[in-house]
């Protein structure tokens, strides 16, 4: 009687795009993560800025998943390609699935090295719908090399949302795979708001939320010139923003200089990275998202799935509008309309939205089986 190994039925994937900052990527990676079915794929990641530990290191390692790293090629680039290098001749054959999550086409070596590896199964993941950066000739060229370097090395594409895709890969196909969420989680609840509006000493008449990095995507200047018209009419209101604040950086100290010229330091808390952001949206009456661009942002899902009011810039996909809470504005309209949004969201009974996003495809156990049987189904073909 022939012995089957069942840890060789296991497909092996490495995914590459988690960080330190607790983004989109990094909580669809790790809800993910959470919810496979070991027995048929298990996940090992690659930490592309090595200097730091990426989200969820501990979990991820207490788990049995291994987390190679490589220095930032921002730092020592060439440093950067021969660690890249070195762990794929290491573990030459124990990869079936190599996965790059990105925001953007300007780094693709992975998948380029995948190929040259031969893993058989090479994934670009597009999880956003702008250039963070300003393009220029430089940028235009390594993004329309990069491009060549995809159609060559990538296999799969997969894309956060339909608007993300087309943005990515033009005409190419590819796989809508949504930013999925525990949405139980999320579920309206009296409870955590009350103990939680007392934990952040919240005794306001309207609280509103902003959840993102520092960054140009995010528009917090605009954000702040929205919440500069909301006191004027409501002094008895504060604006939270979640975000990494450990690093300063040029939007952060633009942050901080407005909120001090608008006299807003009462009013303004920067309450940094955060692991309950689900208790801070139940604390929360709005949340308020000028973004420039987003690909499908999380934080959008998390917010309909507390049925927190919500309010996004027209830049970003319509596919995001689950509930009729959500509104979609012109940041061309200005920082008054947006107020008078903000001063207008519907105040309800907040009520679980499972079902309604559970249809809409952001269940993030239906979500895994998805992503596990295209994996496997891919791997099946080009192995």
């Amino acid at each position: 009687m022939i012995m089957i190994n069942q840890e060789s039925r296991v497909l092996r994937v490495l995914q590459v795009g988690m960080t330190r900052n607790l983004g989109g990527i990094e909580t669809y990676l790790i809800e993910q993560f959470r919810h496979l079915d070991k027995n048929k794929i298990d996940y090992d990641f690659v930490n592309i800025t090595g200097e730091y530990s990426i989200c969820y290191e501990d979990e991820i390692l207490a788990s049995g998943s291994k987390i190679f790293k490589v220095v930032s090629r921002h730092k020592n680039p060439l440093l950067h390609y021969w660690q890249w290098f070195n762990i794929l001749l290491q573990n030459k054959g124990v990869y079936d699935v190599i996965v790059l999550n990105t925001n953007s086409l300007e780094y693709v070596f992975p998948l380029v090295l995948g190929k040259v590896f031969g893993i058989p199964v090479r994934v670009i993941h597009s999880h956003n719908s702008g250039f963070e950066n300003k393009q220029g000739l430089a940028r235009r060229l390594l993004v329309g090399m990069n491009k060549k370097l995809l159609a060559w090395s990538a296999n799969l594409r997969f894309a956060c949302s339909q608007f993300a895709g087309k943005w990515m890969f033009q005409d190419n196909p590819y796989h809508v795979i949504y930013n999925a969420i525990d949405i139980h989680k999320y579920d309206a609840n009296s409870i955590d708001r009350e103990e939680t509006r007392e934990a952040l000493g919240l005794h306001t008449e309207l609280t509103l939320l902003h959840v993102g990095r520092f960054s140009y995507q995010k528009n917090h200047s605009f954000l702040l010139d929205i919440f500069k018209e909301v006191h004027a009419i409501q002094p008895n209101s504060v604006l939270l923003l979640v975000g990494d604040t450990t690093e300063e950086s040029e939007f952060l100290t633009e942050v901080k200089r407005k909120i001090k010229d608008y006299g807003l330091e009462n009013s303004v808390r920067l309450l940094g990275r955060r692991d309950d952001v689900n208790k801070i949206m139940q604390a929360a009456d709005v949340l308020v998202m000028p973004s420039f661009f987003e690909g499908l942002t999380v934080v959008g899902i998390e917010a309909q799935a507390s049925d927190l009011p919500l309010l996004l810039s027209d830049t970003v996909t319509k596919e995001l509008g689950l509930l009729p809470s959500t509104q979609f504005i012109l940041l061309e309209a200005g920082p008054t309309v947006w107020a008078e949004a903000v001063l207008n969201s519907k105040q309800h009974n907040r009520q679980s939205r499972y079902e309604e996003l559970k249809v809409a495809g952001y269940d993030i156990e239906n979500e895994t089986e998805c992503v596990e049987k295209l994996l496997l189904d891919a791997h099946q073909e080009l192995a």
